[in-house]
This record gives structure tokens, sequence and C-alpha cells, in this order.
């Protein structure tokens, strides 16, 4: 529950059975600069930095975020994933997103039951969230009850901090979906590097954890609840529907005082044709 750097001293009360292989303590990070900045505007990699610094300042287990890398194949996320999986290295564990958001996922909890600080998906897809609720609890860090296979059922507080990687949208369901104000959803340039500079550079940032996790601590600090009012409008767009309608018609009922819902219905009929929508709104 306590990262545990290689220029601390584990205590008893820590109860820790691993420790990372680098100090905490400032340093250079120049190629991780050079590779990230690349792959990730200033505002998008901030999402990523500002997550990574509150693990590495203790804070995550309040943070009731999630990071998403949304994007197509080779344009990033994985190379983001790795640094995270290298920066905490004995704290993280693997997940399955899809279950989570399933109803049916009896033991998608399973990988959690150790409780790491920081959980991963490569490949991730909540395109098709069924039920948010248990999903929601475990970013939220509440308890619940955790059904393991040939293992009794027990209750449990859950510490980790989710980063997924995806080329599908997360699929937002409405607007009291608690998905909106948990997701950060972060997408990166498309901007790439020769396949030799990238090998050297992430051989490079091997040794440049301490500055890494340095550097993402103050951003964290810097300001904790930058994210608090965030709302991720962009995969709003990509997966709602409604949103998409009256944010195409903005300019035409921004003039009106008001509109007739038949008015409404039959520009939304004409929206969703032209859209191509295969399951259009009800009336």
């Amino acid at each position: 529950q306590k990262l545990i750097f290689s220029n601390m001293t584990a205590e008893k009360d820590d109860y820790s059975s691993t420790k990372l292989s680098y100090p905490l303590e400032d340093g250079p990070h120049d190629a991780y600069d050079k590779l990230m900045q690349t792959l990730y505007s200033p505002e998008e990699l901030k999402k990523i930095e500002w997550s990574i610094g509150s693990i590495v300042a203790g804070a995550s287990t309040e943070v009731q975020k999630f990071v998403v890398l949304y994007g197509g194949y080779g344009t990033g996320k994985s190379t983001a994933l790795d640094i995270i999986k290298s920066l905490f290295n004995g704290y993280y564990n693997v997940f399955n997103a899809k279950a989570l958001g399933s109803s049916s996922g009896t033991f998608s909890l399973e990988p959690f039951k150790d409780s790491p600080l920081v959980a991963l998906q490569y490949d991730g897809d909540l395109s098709k969230i069924e039920d948010n609720i248990r999903l929601n609890s475990l970013i939220s860090h509440e308890e619940m009850v955790v059904n393991t296979k040939y293992g009794k059922l027990y209750s449990q507080e859950f510490s980790s901090f989710l980063f997924m990687g995806t080329n599908k949208p997360v699929k937002i369901t409405d607007s009291k979906s608690g998905i909106i104000r948990r997701l950060l959803d972060v997408s990166p340039t498309g901007n790439r590097v020769s396949r030799k500079e990238y090998l050297q550079l992430m051989s490079q940032i091997k040794f440049e954890l301490s500055g890494i996790a340095w550097h993402c601590k103050r951003v964290f600090e810097k300001d904790p609840d930058y994210y608090d009012d965030y709302i991720p409008l962009n995969m709003i767009a990509e997966t709602n529907d409604l949103y998409d309608f009256v944010f195409e018609y903005y300019d035409t009922f921004a003039e009106r005082d008001s509109i007739t819902l038949s008015g409404a219905w039959e520009k939304s009929t004409a929206f969703y044709d032209h859209a191509a929508i295969k399951y259009p709104l009800t009336r």
C-alpha cells in the first residue's frame, strides 16, 4: 500500500514485501521528455504525469480518477504504459476492463484481490458497458464483495489506480454516468520517432526513472485538484448520439427562444439518417 524506494528504509508497519529499484530524487529525464512530448501534446501529457504523480505522492487512494489512453495502433499508448510499468514494478497487476463493465463479470475483481497500487491493461474495451457500478466503485476505492474462483466471498476496499489503452471509445451512457467525472481520456498526437531513435530513448529511460517519478510528483503536488471538474467532452462526442445531435444544431437552437419537440424530432431524424447511425434514439 506504500511505495518503498531504494533510498528508503521499510518500517515494520509498512508491511512491505518489495522495494523499487530506483531512489526518489530529482534527476534528468531528457529521453523521457523527447519521446513523450513527441507522442503527446502538453495538456494530454499532463494528465498522464498528474496521475503518476498522485501515486508517487501517496495520494492515489484518495483520487477518484482512471486514465484511458485512446488512439490508433502504434500511436504511443503502449509506450506510456511500459513506462508506468517500469516506474511501479512490483506494485502493479493487470486487469480486464471488459469484465468490469459486464453484468456477468463474476470474477472480474479477482486481479485486485491483493489491492495493487496500479492496475494496467494494454488493450482494453469499455465500448459496451452493461453495468458501470462495479467499475465506478473500484475507481472510488469503495468496499465491495469479491468473488474468487474456488474461494469464499469476502469484502474489501481497493487502492488501485487504473490505466487502460484502447482503440475503441469508452461508452458514455448518459449525463448521470459516474464515468464522466472519473474518466481522464488521453489522446496521442499521432507523431512518431524513428524505430532506431525509439529504441535508444526507451533504453535511456530505464536510467531516468528517479527523475521521471520526481517530476510527476511535482506536477501533481502543484495542483492536486486540477482535474476535479474535468469533463471528457471528446469521449462523450465519440459515443453519445444525442450530444452529437445537439452540438450539430447548436447555432440553430441558440438563435431561438424555444423549439417544439416535433421540430427537434424532425431535425434529429434527418441528422441520424445523414450520420448513418444504426440505432437512432426513439421519439
